[in-house]
């Protein structure tokens, strides 16, 4: 098979030319193994719109046309929308089971008739019943996935490489193993979020309950008892009342305030502001890059070593970023690489990149393994993101104690004062 190719030679020089190779796969390792970075690499004859047969091997016959890369895996919420919600987890163990079967030697037809015996989760059913009636009139696997929601971009390119490479086994399985670590590391974020947003929740449910059922009871009894009260409780009795009495204006700020950070944060316009302002927050900056960091260099990883083109896979991998700085970051490494410089002089320029990912883009380029040094790196951001949840925990931890503490003195003390000086005065 002829394959024509645009890639940038060890010493920096386009070069545009052809090559011919069994497929794809071994075409890219022959211009690796030549020191060179391909950008752009596409078969040279005829594809058919259909695969001849069901197979566990079918050829691709769709180099991608209709990609929405904006469409990739959205770790902050850890799920993908197919009308219904696909958890990670089930697409993880609906990968894995298929990749099992296609080693194994089943038709993908058989194996994802058999997997829909066992699939419980609804959304997730109505796609592989959809998929199965395609590949049953001779459709590729990639083709038929692209059709559903439910698989993304990202995955569909994987799953493409792998057929167009002859491991469509490795393909799903490599998938599976991306979906793995998605969720890892969605989890890690939402562990980091968890407890202080279950205390601060804690606190403020405490405080209402207070001021709208409690309050009222204790000054109705010390209005009976007919003592003077300290000057904190009056200012206590005093936010009770006027909470009593303007709950809603407390509800409305609140929500609005909700509203307003959900909607900056997801509208076009404002959200690449909002990105810029949570990477200057301490503590969350460090969460955001870090998490941002793993996720994109895992992504651009696994379609490097799937034989994705490295244009293609720096656009995959800027939609997993998931923040806009990064994002443009990645944008800016695309069009740098595009122009003939070098992944890790474009890293170093674009400036939201860390030192460690320039400098391993760099080895990885001149020791032709640039999938197995981003792998590498999003396995240090992994450990050090980990690390950040425990840190973030462990800080976050006393300081929510003393808040907490802090509120529940200032109760006693505005309660039990005027109770004491009742005592005084009646003994």
């Amino acid at each position: 098979m002829n394959f024509k190719y645009r890639a940038r030679a060890s010493d920096g020089e386009m070069i545009e030319d052809f090559i011919d190779a069994e497929d794809q796969k071994e075409a890219l390792s022959i211009l690796r193994n030549r020191g060179m970075i391909v950008i752009n690499l596409n078969a040279q004859r005829a594809k058919a719109a259909a695969a001849p047969s069901v197979s566990a091997k079918p050829k691709s016959g769709s180099k991608g046309a209709g990609f929405s890369f904006k469409d990739l895996l959205n770790v902050d919420i850890g799920h993908i929308l197919s009308g219904g919600r696909v958890p990670l987890k089930t697409l993880m163990v609906f990968f894995r089971q298929l990749a099992t079967m296609e080693t194994a030697g089943l038709s993908l037809s058989t194996s994802i008739d058999v997997i829909l015996g066992g699939e419980k989760n609804v959304s997730l059913r109505k796609a592989l019943s959809n998929i199965k009636g395609r590949l049953d009139r001779g459709m590729p696997l990639s083709q038929a996935m692209r059709q559903e929601k439910a698989f993304n971009s990202l995955i569909i390119s994987l799953v493409e490489a792998g057929e167009e490479g002859g491991l469509l086994g490795e393909a799903l399985e490599q998938s599976a193993v991306l979906l793995e670590k998605q969720e890892a590391l969605r989890s890690k974020i939402k562990s980091a979020m968890f407890y202080p947003a279950f205390i601060m929740t804690f606190a403020i449910g405490i405080l209402v309950l207070f001021f709208m059922f409690l309050v009222p009871k204790f000054e109705e009894t010390f209005a009976a008892l007919n003592i003077e009260l300290p000057q904190i409780t009056l200012i206590m009795f005093g936010i009770g009342n006027w909470f009593s009495s303007h709950w809603y204006i407390v509800a409305g700020i609140f929500i609005g305030i909700i509203a307003g950070l959900y909607f900056l944060s997801t509208n076009k316009h404002t959200k690449p502001f909002m990105d810029r302002v949570k990477l200057k927050i301490p503590v969350m900056k460090d969460l955001i890059l870090k998490a941002s960091m793993a996720r994109s260099s895992r992504t651009l990883s696994a379609l490097t070593s799937a034989g994705v083109p490295i244009v293609r896979g720096l656009e995959m991998a800027e939609g997993t970023a998931d923040n806009s700085a990064v994002e443009q970051g990645y944008s800016n490494l695309r069009q740098g690489v595009i122009r003939g410089i070098s992944l890790g002089d474009s890293a170093r320029q674009a400036g939201i990149f860390p030192i460690l990912v320039s400098q391993m883009m760099r080895i990885g380029e001149e020791t032709g393994h640039l999938d197995t040094m981003l792998e590498r790196v999003a396995t240090w951001y992994d450990q050090e993101l980990d690390e950040q949840v425990k840190a973030t925990i462990s800080l976050l931890e006393p300081m929510l104690i003393v808040f907490v503490g802090a509120i529940i003195a200032i109760i006693a003390v505005s309660i039990f004062a005027p109770v004491t000086s009742a005592i005084v005065q009646l003994s």
